[in-house]
């Protein structure tokens, strides 16, 4: 399980947090989730004085931007050499990978008879509104953003496939991190998370939560390794949950916020190396 998990596009997410856990208490944490039983939490705290506490560990993914971004894995490359040039292909996750990769060659080429090279690149491109019906079409197949330069020497025409990012105004908005928060934790959709934990009827109950590319950017941004500061109120937490992380992985800031201390970072507070 740990080896599927790590081979996802995202890594081993459960098994960061377990780390990030693990770190912070100072205590014995386990991966107990091996699907052996139904419901069964992620994580367990074990502490030496008391009850168990557990953890469960969803992530914030659109699941087309999952298989699209597991598709891609960073970039695709594609050999074109008849085209003599370098295009930069982005795609979103409405692409069917497979089936543009087969048709990218010919369909570069017929963008490129038209004459629009894509040098000069403005980062609203806009592609299903231009001039040339090659662009358009490429953009009804789920690309969102060309460019391309002349090869140089030693060097094969190539089209090189990326996965769309997120992407916005720059600026921490606290005010978007609490609404994402709250409209996640208690969206129908984590119904299984709230129930897992309710079912422990520990004292302990943590969902450690994992953004994504996939997830509002305002949001998303807010804990970017840019900025310091915590959000100023408590989480609307729903009855099932006690404490919550939140992680904008894999390059973003942790913060976690425990009933008795409020919103923390807790980097600056780690119990072991």
């Amino acid at each position: 399980m740990r080896r599927r998990a790590f081979q996802s596009h995202l890594g081993d997410f459960e098994l960061a947090a377990a780390r990030v856990v693990a770190r912070l208490t100072g205590e014995r944490v386990v991966l107990q989730d091996d699907n052996s039983a139904p419901a069964m939490v992620d994580i367990r705290i074990d502490y030496p004085d008391r009850s168990p506490g557990y953890v469960e560990v969803v992530t914030d993914i659109d699941r087309s931007y999952a298989a699209m971004a597991s598709a891609i894995r960073g970039q695709v490359q594609v050999p074109t050499p008849e085209l003599g040039r370098v295009w930069y292909v982005t795609v979103s996750p409405a692409a069917n990978i497979k089936q543009l990769k087969r048709e990218l060659p010919d369909r570069l080429a017929n963008v490129q008879l038209s004459g629009a090279l894509f040098e000069t690149v403005a980062w609203e491109q806009h592609l299903n509104l231009h001039d040339v019906e090659a662009v358009r079409a490429l953009a009804a197949s789920g690309v969102v953003r060309l460019a391309s330069r002349p090869v140089v020497t030693d060097e094969e025409g190539k089209a090189i496939m990326y996965g769309k990012g997120a992407g916005g105004p720059a600026g921490q908005n606290w005010d978007a991190f609490n609404d994402w928060l709250a409209t996640f934790l208690h969206d129908p959709r984590q119904v299984d998370v709230r129930a897992k934990l309710a079912a422990t009827d520990a004292v302990d109950r943590h969902a450690f939560i994992g953004m994504s590319f996939s997830t509002p950017w305002a949001a998303y941004h807010t804990l970017s390794d840019d900025y310091q500061g915590l959000p100023s109120r408590p989480p609307k937490v729903p009855a099932e949950v006690t404490h919550v992380w939140v992680w904008s992985y894999p390059i973003g800031r942790c913060i976690a916020w425990f009933p008795e201390t409020g919103w923390f970072d807790p980097s600056t507070r780690w119990a072991t190396a």
